[in-house]
């Protein structure tokens, strides 16, 4: 290989990792924003409730919680 075919196999490996570095921060921010609409989504949804809907949301998460350690070996 010429050094003119080195340079450019250089080249175009450092171009393929910067995209792919792009592609994972990418990846990266929508798993983010993903993640910052279901909690803002759960707060909205958590503010809306009343005290009474909240204390039962946390008993009926416990039960079930209790369920599944029993489940597991």
């Amino acid at each position: 290989m010429g050094i003119r075919e080195q340079l450019n196999h250089l080249f175009q490996s450092q171009s393929s990792r910067d995209r792919d570095r792009r592609m994972e921060t990418q990846e990266q921010t929508r798993a983010n924003s993903s993640a910052e609409e279901v909690s803002q989504r759960e707060d909205r949804r958590l503010a809306g409730m009343s005290a009474e809907d909240r204390a039962w949301e946390q008993a009926s998460l416990q039960r079930h919680r209790a369920a599944q350690d029993q489940l597991a070996p």
